[in-house]
């Protein structure tokens, strides 16, 4: 498993992205929500049938790519760019092990997000 502790940003990329893609378009992908700098980040893809993960994991010396499938249930997973969220390490433990994404509004109309 990914190894969180020194996690800077992790974020769920929304949408299904064909998980064909390699490294370079992961990259590509990733500018889309979060500007490339010399923190380190975790980026998630996930398919169509939302039963697999690809996770993209860019650090200071270089890029990780790790993918995770689930075998009967399906990950939660935003639909589009504008519920891409920064999620944090306790988020994507429960996402890894399979809980589902779940959104909602608070009384004073923020949002929050939880699994």
């Amino acid at each position: 498993m990914v190894e969180l502790n020194n996690i800077d940003h992790i974020y769920l990329y929304p949408g299904t992205t064909d998980l064909r893609k390699g490294r370079n378009a992961l990259r590509h992908m990733s500018l889309e929500i979060a500007k490339e700098d010399h923190e380190h980040k975790l980026f998630l893809f996930c398919n169509r049938k939302n039963k697999l993960i690809k996770i993209y994991e860019k650090d200071e010396t270089g890029v990780w790519v790790y993918i995770r499938s689930l075998d009967e249930s399906r990950f939660g997973w935003p639909n589009n760019i504008k519920e891409a969220k920064e999620i944090n390490k306790s988020q994507i433990e429960w996402l890894l092990n399979g809980l589902k994404f779940i959104k909602f509004e608070e009384n004073n109309n923020k949002e929050k997000v939880y699994f």
